[in-house]
Order: C-alpha cells, then sequence, then structure tokens
C-alpha cells in the first residue's frame, strides 16, 4: 500500500477530533493575578560578545585539538604490533 493514502486517511481522522475550548478554564486567581514585570533583554544576556574574538578563540581550540589527534594517530600508526 502506498504511504500517501495512509498520510491522508490519519489527517482526515485527526480532523475529527473533539477538541475542548480553552475560554473559561483558568481560575479566578490566575484571571486576576498582576501581569510578569518586564526587563529588559541585554540586562539578562549580559554584554554582547566579540564575534571575531570568539571566532578566534573557536578556531585556535580545534587546531589545537586537531593537531592533538594527528599526533594521535601518527604514533598509533608508528606503533609495533606484538
Amino acid at each position: 500500500m502506498k504511504p500517501l493514502p495512509l498520510i491522508l486517511l490519519l489527517l482526515v481522522a485527526a480532523g475529527c477530533a473533539d477538541i475542548p475550548e480553552l475560554d473559561g478554564s483558568e481560575s479566578e486567581a490566575l484571571r486576576k493575578a498582576p501581569y510578569p514585570k518586564l526587563i529588559p533583554l541585554e540586562a539578562t544576556l549580559g554584554p554582547p560578545t566579540d564575534p571575531e574574538s570568539e571566532a578566534t578563540a573557536v578556531e585556535e581550540d580545534l587546531t589545537a585539538r586537531s593537531e592533538a589527534l594527528a599526533k594521535r594517530a601518527e604514533a598509533l600508526q608508528n606503533a609495533e604490533i606484538n
């Protein structure tokens, strides 16, 4: 059986689902609760980072890891098997 008719059948069946309305489902205390205080996003995230210095740090880290892996690979290739 091709998957397209099965998918269409599932979509039609999902359209028949009875989804309850959400109006009136919140409690009285929730309706009377004060709105949350908004704070500036910059204060939450902190100062912006410099993308160039961050990229340099990542490049240095990746270069060091690459060199370490190359040394390990060379050591494994030169190792004698008993």
